[in-house]
């Protein structure tokens, strides 16, 4: 190929076009971030027979640094599942198994925040088996602190207790300015306290965005490009995913690679009620996990 003489105003016309373009996929994905307006609250388990959202805690971190929305969120609680030995007819975990979840959860809450903050507005994570009081005071004032301008969007991933416990304690004209998340009713009717509808009674608005195991619960080699990464926040995930699919808790998680409770803050990410992703998968993720590091 004969490369044609340029002028310099050419030569510099053209690369600005090339940096222009080197610089769009990072522009598209800008384009898809636009949350609604309010406060974040995730309140997940993990401390149950299903340890998916160690995974999904991980990859719910790098999306929020990826989206450069750490400051939206305001409370971070696991282990939510307060009485994991109850539920009779569902698969238990011993006590060993779920004290290792507790201290793995805690663990990566913090590995979490310090690869992927400032979390400026999070005063800690809050394991809900040994801090629960402190959890529910804290998701309480956040609750408390929400108005029409700034509502309070809670992702119920696991249990929906201590978000029944919050909202019971909360300022009742508060509780219209909440928006509860879920994506699965295995989390809706756990309760050991609340049944899913006496937490729709306080009022708040209810969002059921369907079940994100279609798109995230997946084969390993979708996150192949994660494993061994040259970015240690990158790589970090990728063994949070290894993690929960060796636990051997239970089986139906053997082989597979579930970050599904992250699936409702990408929905909420890029727009939530309004036409938010309700169908991630992990390729979808990935360009707004690389913004991350």
């Amino acid at each position: 190929m004969t490369i044609p003489s340029l002028t310099p105003i050419a030569w510099i016309g053209l690369i600005a076009a090339t940096s222009l373009s080197a610089k769009e996929p990072e522009s598209n994905i800008s384009a898809e971030i636009r949350p609604p307006d309010g406060r974040l609250a995730i309140v997940a388990d993990g401390n149950s027979p299903d340890p998916d959202d160690i995974g999904a805690s991980a990859v719910i971190f790098g999306l929020l640094k990826g989206a450069r929305l750490q400051d939206r969120l305001v409370h971070l609680s696991h282990s939510c599942d307060i009485d994991p030995s109850s539920n009779p007819g569902k698969q238990r975990i011993s006590k060993s198994d779920e004290l290792r979840r507790q201290s793995k959860l805690h663990e990566l809450c913090k590995e979490g925040i310090q690869f992927f903050g400032p979390f400026d507005k999070l005063a800690e994570s809050y394991n809900c088996r040994t801090e629960q009081s402190a959890a529910v005071d804290n998701l309480r004032e956040a609750i408390n602190a929400s108005s029409s301008d700034d509502p309070l969007w809670i992702i119920e991933a696991g249990e929906p207790d201590i978000i029944g416990f919050a909202l019971r304690a909360a300022t009742p004209s508060k509780r219209k300015f909440v928006h509860v998340v879920s994506h699965h009713p295995a989390n809706d009717n756990s309760g050991d306290v609340f049944t899913w509808q006496e937490v729709l009674d306080f009022g708040v608005a209810e969002h059921q965005i369907g079940d994100q195991n279609v798109g995230l619960q997946t084969v390993p080699g979708e996150w192949d490009w994660a494993k061994d990464h040259e970015a240690p926040a990158i790589a970090w995930i990728w063994d949070q995913l290894q993690y929960a699919e060796q636990d051997g808790v239970v089986k139906f998680q053997t082989n597979k690679f579930d970050c599904s409770d992250a699936g409702m803050i990408y929905w909420w990410l890029t727009g939530a009620s309004e036409e938010g992703n309700q169908n991630a998968t992990p390729a979808e993720m990935k360009a707004l996990l690389l913004q991350s590091t």
